[in-house]
């Protein structure tokens, strides 16, 4: 038994001993191979030259941002009546852009005037009364209250008609960032 055990120990040792000494020898070769390999050439081409005439459009597919724009916008609501300019157009400071509609304005304020009449001619009649102290003068403050209110009214409707008329005439533009 104890020659058996040792036979085997014997042919266990030979058998790595042979396996270590091969696998020695093709790591030897694997790193000489590495020490002698060289990469390849690069490869460079070659051409002449020549002078060639280059499209002066080019079709293509993207999105395109202006270097220099503007945005025009309105510093009042309304609906916008007549655009004075085309798209890429070059304008200067104080060219009608836009024009607002202002047929509402316009309506008010002939309704406004009509209501200033109509307080002017009582207060004129109130006044005649007053002097001949036919009617009360809380009746005279009031007709006289009435014909001031009118007078406001119109005159804010004018106000605002002519800031519509301003803002479209005078509309600015602000380059956009």
């Amino acid at each position: 038994m104890k020659l058996r055990m040792l036979l085997m120990l014997v042919a266990a040792t030979t058998l790595i001993g042979v396996l270590g000494a091969v696998k020695l020898k093709q790591a030897n070769s694997a790193v000489a191979e590495h020490a002698a390999f060289q990469p390849p050439p690069e490869a460079v081409t070659t051409i002449v030259a020549r002078q060639e005439r280059w499209p002066e459009t080019l079709s293509a597919i993207g999105s395109v941002s202006a270097v220099r724009g503007v945005t025009v916008s309105a510093d009042l609501p309304g609906v916008v009546q007549k655009i004075a300019f085309d798209s890429g157009m070059a304008v200067k400071e104080g060219d009608l852009l836009a024009e607002l509609d202002t047929r509402t304005e316009r309506a008010q304020l002939a309704a406004a005037e009509a209501q200033r009449d109509l307080s002017r001619a009582n207060l004129e009649r109130m006044r005649g009364l007053r002097d001949e102290q036919i009617v009360a003068q809380a009746d005279f403050d009031k007709a006289e209250a009435e014909f001031k209110q009118a007078e406001a009214v119109m005159g804010e409707i004018r106000a605002r008609r002519s800031s519509v008329q301003g803002c479209s005439s005078s509309a600015t533009a602000r380059p956009s960032r």
